[in-house]
């Protein structure tokens, strides 16, 4: 078995050629087309990998001198605009439960730190086998794929899903506005449309201006990050009778883990476990929490990675031996789970353990605000929760009033920086990273010009 990277945009080619390593019994090391070449070869070398499939307008022959020791094979692709997948791919499409390796994802999350996640045929095909489970799709169905192929969750939950079961599914360009994708509803009739947080406020937000009809989408399904109140309560206005289901996983994972459905599920969690995975919130000393208590998810699952590439250890295991998703959260009254930050963002401001996530719901309540971040900053060795915020003119005193009104003083931001827009990863998730490292320079800054003003 050999792992051969593969490097491009969605389209017809790129998963024929994804099948084609996998008929040849090798392992795909996906690697998003959107990461500069250089950390992409960083990747291969990490994973061990001598040859690369890359789209040939991705490909120049600077690349071949500046890495002479991988084989890159160019292939053509044809995603000027959406096609649906044709039959003779589904033909090539053969079902392995093998432990074997089948994909290594490179799942750099909201920290920056690249992670090579090994998948089995096993996991990725019975974890595609669980999501048509809850989703229960037929042939009369019609998947669109909104989001990258090398992400974990499209491609189980979308790619694998359509041709183990024979959906139909379009495959587009992914970096295009909301009107495109409309347009692309209308003409291939698509049903289900699979989206993160910040593709949906954008859609609706589209949707709202402009008249689309929309009639063939029966279902919109949301992951990626954490679906904040105020775009919850928006999306299920705009798009009426379409259903919007919050799902959640994570790549080491399979990576479905929760879902929500229509017999269930009717608040802003991400629903319940899926067939063949168990959920445990579980504190610091590794004691199950009761129901509405906050602790660190723990997941028992038949899908789980079989390790890092480079070998570094997963979030070490307090309960169990179970999967530690790194993710806070609790289960509420009705089963379901609520997923409220990563243990990585909890901020400790005066002995008060903060939950960051929680404050920008607040925040995002205002409709002058469209997206924001919490962050501790380091002032003079003391911690300072500081906001950085997306959205119209308006003064921090602004928000703090509005605040005051919900929180206790010192979950309130002392400091507030409005920004044209928040910085992100190739992924198009936050950049936890230089979120910090932007909001510590804007706080030095703001603290030395405070101390000049005083001296004068």
């Amino acid at each position: 078995m050999k792992r051969i990277a593969l490097i491009g945009e969605n389209s017809v080619e790129y998963v024929s050629a994804l099948l084609d390593i996998w008929n040849f019994g090798n392992c795909a090391v996906l690697i998003d087309w959107r990461i500069p070449i250089s950390t992409a070869c960083e990747m291969m070398a990490d994973a061990g990998t001598a040859v690369c499939y890359i789209e040939k307008k991705r490909f120049n022959d600077n690349i071949k001198l500046d890495y002479p020791d991988i084989e890159f094979i160019e292939f053509e692709s044809s995603i000027s605009s959406a096609a649906k997948l044709p039959t003779e791919i589904y033909s090539k499409f053969r079902n392995n439960y093998s432990t074997d390796e089948a994909v290594i994802i490179y799942s750099s999350g909201t920290t920056g730190n690249s992670k090579g996640v090994i998948l089995s045929h096993y996991a990725i095909n019975s974890n595609a086998e669980a999501i048509q489970d809850y989703m229960k799709l037929t042939s009369n169905d019609c998947i669109y794929i909104s989001k990258s192929l090398s992400h974990s969750s499209t491609l189980t939950g979308e790619l694998l899903v359509a041709l183990k079961f024979g959906i139909d599914l379009v495959l587009a360009p992914t970096v295009v506005p909301p009107r495109f994708v409309f347009g692309n509803i209308v003409n291939f009739k698509v049903t289900t449309l699979f989206l993160n947080p910040a593709l949906l406020r954008m859609y609706s937000e589209e949707y709202q201006r402009k008249n689309f009809d929309i009639s063939s989408l029966k279902t919109i399904y949301v992951s990626g990050s954490i679906l904040n109140d105020t775009t919850y309560r928006m999306s299920h206005t705009v798009f009426g009778e379409v259903n919007i289901y919050n799902v959640y996983g994570l790549s080491e994972a399979g990576p479905r883990v929760t879902a929500q459905r229509c017999d269930c599920c009717k608040s802003n969690s991400v629903g319940k476990p899926i067939k063949g995975v168990k959920i445990a919130v579980v504190s610091n000393d590794g004691r199950v929490q009761p129901r509405g208590k906050h602790g660190v998810i723990h997941v028992k699952s038949r899908y789980v990675f079989d390790g890092y590439v480079s070998g570094k250890k997963k979030s070490e295991s307090l309960y169990k031996n179970w999967l530690n998703t790194g993710d806070v959260g609790y289960i509420d009254e009705a089963g379901e789970v609520h997923i409220v930050d990563r243990v990585d963002n909890v901020i400790i401001i005066d002995a008060h353990k903060l939950y960051p996530s929680d404050i920008e719901n607040r925040i995002l309540k205002n409709e002058h605000v469209y997206e924001c971040a919490e962050v501790q900053a380091n002032h003079k060795n003391k911690g300072v929760l500081c906001c950085l915020y997306v959205g119209d003119v308006m003064s921090g005193n602004d928000i703090q009033r509005q605040l005051q009104q919900e929180l206790i003083s010192y979950e309130i931001p002392k400091l507030f920086f409005r920004m044209d827009e928040l910085p992100k990863n190739n992924n198009g998730k936050r950049d936890t990273v230089k979120i910090k490292n932007l909001i510590q320079t804007l706080t030095d800054q703001f603290f030395a010009k405070e101390s000049e003003s005083n001296h004068e």
